[in-house]
């Protein structure tokens, strides 16, 4: 099963890598990318979808993010946000065919920074950004583990900026691959 946001945040990437203008989603991109949904929300402005929670034992209905708002409740809620930015940069950019990875390699990419974010603190929509090293500093596993993470985060990283790329795409998925199969032994996934 995916995840709406893992399809468009790996397509984000694909963008990324590809070196193609982001300038006209700039903001958007960069409140997906660093998991401020509420920032995504209040940019994009569609209607929230109707979502069913826990509010301290009382159930909610709610059609408004709250900044204390568990995140996967918020990611949730801004689906038509999601869809909506999706339609209009798949409409910006077109199909991609990136030689060096697929498009699951894009996608668990988005998986795994949004994950280990979500995991690091559940309560994540504020408006301050947070450095994805000391999100995986802050977790409570062991150097090594944290190393493998790291090297997962290099990985995404070379995505974003490809021109600083120290190794091939090859070695390169090998290496990140290794980090996401840590994540989903840790059972650090968000699904």
């Amino acid at each position: 099963m995916k995840l709406l946001i893992e399809v468009v945040v790996g397509y984000m990437y694909k963008v990324q890598k590809n070196k193609l203008d982001t300038s006209k989603f700039k903001e958007e991109f960069a409140a997906i990318r660093h998991g401020n949904y509420l920032q995504f929300f209040n940019l994009i402005g569609k209607p929230i979808d109707f979502i069913v929670s826990n509010d301290n034992g009382a159930v909610s209905t709610s059609v408004i993010i709250e900044e204390n708002e568990a995140t996967l409740i918020a990611l949730n809620k801004v689906g038509e946000s999601l869809k909506d930015f999706f339609k209009r940069a798949r409409y910006e950019f077109g199909v991609i065919n990136d030689i060096d990875l697929t498009d699951e390699v894009f996608e668990k990419a988005a998986l795994f920074e949004l994950s280990l974010r979500m995991h690091s603190n559940d309560k994540r929509l504020i408006n301050k950004e947070i450095n994805f090293v000391d999100i995986i500093n802050s977790l409570n596993i062991s150097d090594l583990d944290k190393e493998v993470f790291h090297d997962g985060r290099k990985f995404i990283n070379y995505i974003k900026r490809p021109e600083k790329l120290k190794y091939s795409w090859n070695e390169g998925v090998l290496i990140f691959n290794k980090a996401f199969e840590l994540m989903i032994e840790k059972k650090m996934t968000i699904i």
